[in-house]
């Protein structure tokens, strides 16, 4: 998903500073398109008090993808209300990634009432259009039993079918639990030996190129 609380506490002061000027820099002539990719163009800079007026000022017009980026930003700085109320805009308009975070706003209750079976409905209905955090989160959701899941269904096809999508995308715990599963027979799996084999070779790989990145970035 773009833009998940990626930045952390730091931009919390600068959030206030710049939802107390309340205004709009750049062109007065700008379309949401051209506000949305100047905005764009300060954020990957880290210059939030440019970026958030722009990228406000898009939101408004009705721009999803502008709406995702305020909301997370917003999100990161503790502005949970209205940080929820851009994630819906973006969901109303069919946006995966308004929808997802909407859906994980009302999972945690952050600036709206909990609401866990919704929180379910709308991840759920990110994770079937293909939007890989959501299928992550789905994924986990069954191992650990969130979303109100029960011990039953953590042990269902539904739950394979999650996990199995987010092994594919090389999560690490569902490709864990799916070796597992082929090994002991779990979710309704015959055991098979060579497919758990096939699995532990994989999670060593991606293990091995993750240690690897890391000596990289500590070297660096």
């Amino acid at each position: 998903m773009t833009g998940i609380k990626s930045c952390g506490a730091c931009w919390r002061s600068v959030v206030v500073v710049v939802l107390m000027m309340g205004v709009a820099m750049g062109s007065a002539n700008a379309g949401p398109e051209e506000d949305f990719a100047n905005g764009m163009i300060s954020y990957r800079r880290a210059d939030f008090v440019t970026a958030m007026p722009l990228l406000r000022k898009a939101a408004d017009a009705g721009h999803a993808e502008a709406q995702v980026i305020l909301a997370s930003i917003l999100d990161t700085a503790e502005s949970d209300e209205e940080a929820v109320a851009y994630y819906r805009m973006a969901a109303a308009s069919g946006n995966l990634d308004g929808i997802f975070g909407l859906g994980t706003m009302l999972g945690s209750g952050e600036g709206v009432k909990k609401d866990v079976k919704e929180a379910k409905v709308l991840i759920t209905r990110a994770a079937e259009a293909g939007h890989k955090l959501a299928i992550r989160s789905l994924a986990q959701a069954y191992l650990r039993g969130e979303l109100e899941i029960t011990e039953e269904q953590r042990k269902g096809s539904e739950a394979l079918k999650w996990i199995t999508l987010a092994a594919d995308d090389g999560f690490m715990p569902a490709l864990e639990a799916l070796e597992k599963a082929h090994r002991a027979g779990e979710f309704g799996l015959a055991p098979d030996a060579a497919k758990a084999d096939e699995l532990k070779r994989k999670i060593a790989g991606l293990k091995g190129v993750r240690d690897k990145k890391r000596r990289r970035g500590d070297k660096q």
